[in-house]
């Protein structure tokens, strides 16, 4: 009869023979169990070794390529190994696209459909062109706008440019430069400033101001109408103004901006000093002048040159052999009152009388004596200074001409 343990068909022998003894499975059956449970620690330490230390681990150069599982539900590795995944392969058909879910870099082909824009660079991220740099105007803006999104593949375009023109206008009107009928021309990132300026300080205020702002490609041309060349030409033009300046300065309380004329100097009358504002003030810009011109009258030497040239061209006329003065000749001597009137209160001056050499001499010599006093009489009468003139006859001492009326004159000297 046999024993229990020959019964269950499990003996000592048995036990020897597996590899772990106690095991309710035959020795075939441990083996597979065990090489399961290998591959799953090996696998296992693959996937969490280098989201636990950030390296791959060691064990995967070591592990042994498995075969492809048949998949049929019987072999327990099938079970437990993922399925291997490809990379994504990028291929670009013949319009450069990207297949697949691939991208190709348009840069280069952005970079060169702006080349022709200085100052502007493009770039690409992913589909969209990326403008970035310096343009002259809205313009110009728009066309490299336009030519990035004809590049192929170009789904948007991000324009980050920055329009120099406005920003050059910003700057000269910040800088106080007092710019007005400003303009801008741009070529490109290269600037031409114009407008009206009152002097050459405010001018290089205005270019140093443009060449400043980013982006400018130096130096800024200068085609500023400047104010006060103008005004100098006006005031010199005239011919009478004697020293002093004519400074043009900005007022930019006003609006429009306030171009004002300083006049200096001295000039011989309350007339010319007139003439030299309206002068002024009739060059175009010029929104006041300030009057500051010290009327100092003409020079002695030209009154008593304009008294002489007055008396010259309508000489006084007397009744014959008398110091009465004949009504033709009041015009002529109320011209002189004019200009004795302008004339600086320290000048001295004696009236003159001559006669010709017909009649005796002693009565020539008191003729014209009485004749002198006369004109001096009438001037002072008219409202001359009678300090300023003295008078004194000369008789036939000096002959002017040929003729008898030639020497029959009244002049004046400065004493």
């Amino acid at each position: 009869m046999a024993s229990d343990e020959d019964s269950r068909g499990v003996g000592p022998a048995d036990d020897d023979e597996k590899l772990i003894p106690g095991w309710g499975l035959a020795a075939d059956a441990q083996i597979i169990v065990l090489g399961v449970l290998v591959v799953r620690l090996i696998l296992g330490s693959l996937y969490l070794w280098p989201r636990l230390f950030g390296s791959a681990c060691p064990a995967a150069d070591i592990v042994p390529e498995l075969p492809a599982g048949d998949d049929d539900g019987n072999d327990p590795i099938d079970d437990e190994v993922a399925p291997t995944t490809s990379a994504p392969t990028t291929t670009v058909d013949d319009n450069g696209e990207a297949d697949d879910g691939g991208e190709v870099d348009l840069t280069p082909e952005i970079a060169g459909a702006v080349s022709g824009f200085a100052g502007v660079r493009g770039a690409a991220n992913g589909t969209v062109a990326v403008l970035e740099g310096f343009v002259g105007t809205i313009a110009e803006s728009q066309q490299a706008e336009e030519a990035a999104a004809a590049v192929d593949g170009v789904t948007d375009v991000d324009n980050r440019l920055v329009v120099l023109e406005q920003q050059v206008l910003d700057a000269v009107n910040q800088a106080d430069a007092g710019l007005s009928e400003a303009a801008v021309q741009m070529n490109g990132t290269s600037a031409t400033l114009r407008g009206l300026v009152s002097n050459e300080l405010d001018a290089a205020s205005a270019i140093s101001a443009a060449e400043a702002v980013e982006g400018i490609s130096p130096p800024v041309i200068d085609e500023l109408r400047i104010l006060q060349p103008e005004v100098d030409a006006a005031i010199a033009e005239l011919g009478f103004v004697e020293g002093g300046q004519s400074p043009v300065e900005t007022d930019s309380s006003t609006d429009p901006v306030g171009r004002v004329v300083t006049l200096t100097g001295s000039v011989s009358s309350d007339e010319e000093s007139s003439q030299a504002e309206a002068a002024a003030r009739a060059v175009d810009g010029v929104t006041d002048v300030v009057n500051r011109l010290e009327v100092t009258g003409p020079s002695d030497e030209e009154v008593t040159a304009d008294l002489n040239d007055l008396f010259e061209l309508s000489p006084i006329q007397f009744r014959s052999g008398s110091d009465v003065i004949l009504d033709e000749s009041l015009p002529t001597l109320d011209n002189a009152i004019g200009i004795l009137t302008e004339a600086s209160a320290d000048i001295r001056l004696e009236v003159q009388g001559y006669t010709d050499t017909s009649g005796g001499t002693e009565a020539n010599q008191r003729l014209s004596e009485r004749r002198a006093a006369a004109v001096r009489e009438y001037l002072v009468e008219g409202g001359v200074n009678g300090a300023i003139l003295t008078s004194k006859g000369f008789g036939e001492t000096t002959q002017f001409g040929p003729e008898l009326a030639d020497n029959r004159r009244v002049r004046f000297a400065l004493l």
